[in-house]
Formats: C-alpha cells, sequence, structure tokens
C-alpha cells in the first residue's frame, strides 16, 4: 500500500491511498468465505460451495460492495499509521471507481488533524517558585502523630467523654414518626468523639456522658445524605454509654525512637521526620513549578482548540472520572442521581478543563518538534514493559500489537510530552514566590506533607480505632464529601 498526504486549508489533509491487487483479492477472498457460510447454496453444505457459485448467486458487484464496506476502514488506518497522520475527526472518503482484483483500488481521504501551535517565549521565561522550608514546629507536629501511632488506650473514670475520647457503646435507633429504623444499632462499638465517623449531631450529644450512663436523644439527618430513604428524617437513639477511654502516649524520647523506627536516637529520628517532610514539600513544589511553566509557555503561544477535541477529551475525562467511582463501588448514574445531573451536563461543566488540557498537550507536541525531542525505543519498550508485567504476553508481542492498531505512536508522543515539559521547565528562571501566594500554599503543602507521610492510627483489640460504621444509616457521609470535592 502506497499513501500520500497533500495539507489543504486550515487543519485539513488530503490523504490519497493506492491498494495493490493482492490486497484487494485477499479483501475479497475473504468477504467470499463469510458469504459462503451464511447463504444456502442447493447441493453444497454451508462455507463449500465455490467462490463462481457463489458469484452467481449474489453477483460479483454485490461481493465487492461487500467487500469494499468491510475493507476500506482497515485500509484508511493502516495509511494513517503508516503516515503518521493525527486525525481529530471521522474523514470523508472518495472514490471514482470499484474494487479491481487485477489494478488494485484507490481512494481518497479528506480529514481534520491536530493543528500546530505558534510558540511563543518558551525558554527562560521567569516563572514564581517557592522556597522550600521546614520548620521545628512541622517537625515536632508530625513526631506528635507518629507518637499518637504508639498510643495505648487508658480508661477514665473520674470524668465525663470529651472530644479526642475513645468511648464504647450500644446503641440503636428508631423513626421518630413510627418504626424501626433497620440495621442503625450496634453493640461493643468504639468510636473516637468529634472525628466525624458518625453524625455530628450523634458524636455530639455523647459529650458529657459519663461511664455506664444511658440516654435518648434525637438526630436528624441532612438532606443531602447518601441513603436518601434517610433525608430530613428525625431518629431517636438509646444509647449506653459503657466505657470512655483516652489515650495514653509514650514519652518522646531515644527508646521511642528505637521502637518507632530503626533509629537509635530521637535526634536521628527527627532528622529523618525533617527529610522526610521535605522531601514531600520538594515534590510538590516542583509538581506546582512545572504546572506555572507550562501555564506560561501556553499563555505565550497561539492555538485553536478544535471543538472536535475538546469533546473528545471531556469525554474522556468524564469516562475517568465514572471509572473512578464504580472502583469505589458507586455506580455513575447513583452519584448523577445525588448530584443531580447527568453524563452530558458533567461533560460540559469539564468542557473547560478539557480544552486547557488539549492546549496544554498541543503546545508540548510543538515544543517537542522545535527542540527535536522524541520519544527513544528504550524509553518506549521500558513502558510497555510496565505493560508486560500483568500480562502473559512479552513486551514485544506487546508493541507489534501497538504498532499495528496506532496506538504505539500515541505512547511515544505521551512520553515526548514529558520529556518537552522536562526541557521547560529545566528552561525556566525560578523567581521568588508573592509573600501572600507563598504562605498560603506553604500552609497546604504542610498538611499535606504530613499526610502522605503519615500513618493510620492505633488499634486496640483487634478494632479499628478508625473503622467505619457498618450500622445501617448511621455513617457520616465521608465518601459523599470526598466526591463532591472531586465534582
Amino acid at each position: 500500500m502506497t499513501a500520500n498526504v497533500t495539507k489543504l486549508e486550515e487543519n485539513k489533509v488530503r490523504l490519497d491511498v493506492e491498494v495493490p491487487p493482492e490486497a484487494v483479492r485477499k479483501g475479497v477472498e475473504a468477504k467470499v468465505r463469510e458469504l459462503g457460510r451464511q447463504v444456502r447454496v442447493p447441493g453444497f453444505r454451508p462455507g463449500k460451495a465455490p467462490r463462481r457459485v457463489i458469484e452467481n448467486r449474489l453477483g460479483r458487484d454485490y461481493i465487492y460492495m461487500e467487500a469494499l464496506q468491510e475493507q476500506l476502514p482497515t485500509w484508511y488506518s493502516q495509511a494513517v499509521v503508516e503516515t503518521d497522520l493525527r486525525p481529530i475527526d471521522q474523514p470523508e472518503i472518495h472514490f471514482d471507481e470499484s474494487l479491481d482484483e487485477q489494478e488494485g483500488f484507490k481512494f481518497s481521504a479528506t480529514v481534520e488533524v491536530r493543528p500546530r501551535a505558534k510558540l511563543g517565549e518558551y525558554k527562560g521565561i521567569e516563572v514564581p517558585k517557592r522556597e522550600i522550608g521546614i520548620s521545628e514546629e512541622e517537625v515536632d507536629a508530625r513526631l506528635e502523630e507518629l507518637r499518637a501511632q504508639f498510643a495505648t488506650l487508658a480508661a477514665v473514670e473520674d470524668r465525663p467523654v470529651q472530644e479526642g475520647d475513645f468511648v464504647v457503646l450500644d446503641f440503636k435507633g428508631e423513626r421518630m414518626a413510627g418504626g424501626p429504623l433497620e440495621g442503625a444499632e450496634a453493640e461493643d462499638y468504639m468510636l473516637e468523639v468529634g472525628r466525624g465517623e458518625l453524625l455530628a449531631d450523634f458524636e455530639q450529644s455523647l459529650v458529657g456522658m459519663n461511664a455506664g450512663e444511658r440516654k435518648q436523644f434525637g438526630v436528624t439527618f441532612p438532606p443531602d445524605y447518601e441513603e436518601e430513604s434517610l433525608r430530613g428524617q428525625a431518629v431517636l437513639f438509646r444509647v449506653h454509654l459503657k466505657e470512655i477511654k483516652e489515650r495514653d502516649l509514650p514519652p518522646l524520647d531515644d527508646e521511642f525512637a528505637k521502637e518507632a523506627s530503626e533509629f537509635e536516637t530521637l535526634e536521628e529520628l527527627r532528622g529523618a521526620v525533617r527529610e522526610q517532610l521535605e522531601a514531600a514539600v520538594e515534590q510538590r513544589v516542583s509538581a506546582e513549578f512545572r504546572g506555572r511553566v507550562l501555564d506560561a509557555v501556553a499563555e505565550n503561544a497561539e492555538v485553536e482548540v478544535p471543538d472536535v477535541m475538546a469533546h473528545e477529551k471531556a469525554h474522556e475525562m468524564v469516562e475517568s472520572f465514572e471509572r473512578s467511582l464504580r472502583a469505589q463501588g458507586m455506580e455513575p448514574e447513583q452519584y448523577y442521581q445525588l448530584a443531580g445531573s447527568n453524563h452530558a451536563d458533567f461533560e460540559e461543566r469539564v468542557r473547560p478543563d478539557a480544552e486547557d488540557t488539549v492546549r496544554k498537550e498541543l503546545v508540548l507536541d510543538a515544543v517537542a518538534v522545535a527542540e527535536g525531542i522524541e520519544a527513544g525505543e528504550e524509553e518506549v519498550m521500558h513502558e510497555i514493559g510496565h505493560l508486560a508485567e500483568d500480562s502473559d504476553r512479552s513486551p514485544e508481542e506487546i508493541a507489534a500489537t501497538l504498532r499495528a492498531n496506532g496506538t504505539y505512536a500515541l505512547l511515544e508522543e505521551e512520553i515526548s510530552r514529558h520529556k518537552a515539559l522536562d526541557f521547560l521547565a529545566e528552561n525556566a528562571v525560578p523567581v521568588p514566590m508573592p509573600e501572600e501566594e507563598d504562605e498560603e500554599e506553604a500552609a497546604e503543602d504542610d498538611e499535606a506533607a504530613r499526610a502522605e507521610a503519615g500513618e493510620e492510627t492505633p488499634e486496640e483489640g483487634g478494632a479499628s480505632v478508625g473503622a467505619a460504621v457498618e450500622a445501617g444509616g448511621v455513617a457520616a457521609g465521608a465518601e459523599n464529601d470526598e466526591r463532591e470535592e472531586k465534582e
């Protein structure tokens, strides 16, 4: 097969393709075999009638038309791969003559391809970057978190419940309007008061209770509660608070360092914690800086984002979000019902982000071309090697498949974009961040870095302190809140 590309107006090209006779014959013969299995011919078993009999029964023109409909998309795809085009829409196919097993077949395809961004200034640009600094207070806070992980729970006898305590209780709920509330009960349930594991009103009603005390109180479920049947419902809970416990923290000394880590002294542990926090912040600061560099380069560039590319990217983003929902055990339709939305509306909401993403991809493609940045075969095969780890196929087999279906080029493209962004970041000039922005983002990073370095809270008696409430209808909607933040 031979294919030639001619540039047309705007972002369109014409692809002129010549299919050799042997490829045409192969396609026609495949269609004859398929039709022979489908058509009943007197005197022959299915699939055993000779070609001439099938042709006499169906007509050569019909067979050629069926073969063309089947093979044309394949021939077009092969021509796209061979010419390294990046179509962004469906092609308009043109041909004047029908298939010819002796002469071959010619057709042309007019298609819109990915536009090329016109770069402005992209090297040596000044971009704000935050300073990386970890205070002693941040190190102390992380050590306190680590200390809490090695805490034990000690019984409290001489005071009532306060926030931060752990309590063991029995509870049972019933609708104030009458009737039981199925699943809203538990025995010997351990709860950290004030952590937000249950509804806030439920937990607050426990504050001030004494060990052994019984109490009943009403709780109204919020109007946006995940379980629709409980939204706005008033529920009466009867509670028996059995035990009150508080954390007993170990001393922060060398012995603690030996128990909690591989270090011999508290000072060594403190140094390791500082390094850990700095590494986490440095990673975030580097990612922020790269993002600002790309923002600045994209701002300096001229590029129009085709509607079809923005639409496709928005669709990809929503599909990815829906896969994430399913991984969390929730069907997208349930989410959309709770959010009062649907797939199409959600695509429209993410459209601005999709356009921005496409614009930056096009800019990175232009930088890669301008600087001769390409993905080497070793780099591509390294990524394919990761795919092969979860497959029974070799990296070479996977690479051959990717080349055949055109996705090998997409993988090369992603790698070259990453390298182009590396290039931009390496050639940008960091400048001090405006003080107000620096303080705001540093505060965010403080919490994020400690979260990245942190671990789960301790357990006692095999019951996880942070376990989610499984008594139906009482658990706070933490997952729903998380999804709303993503939205």
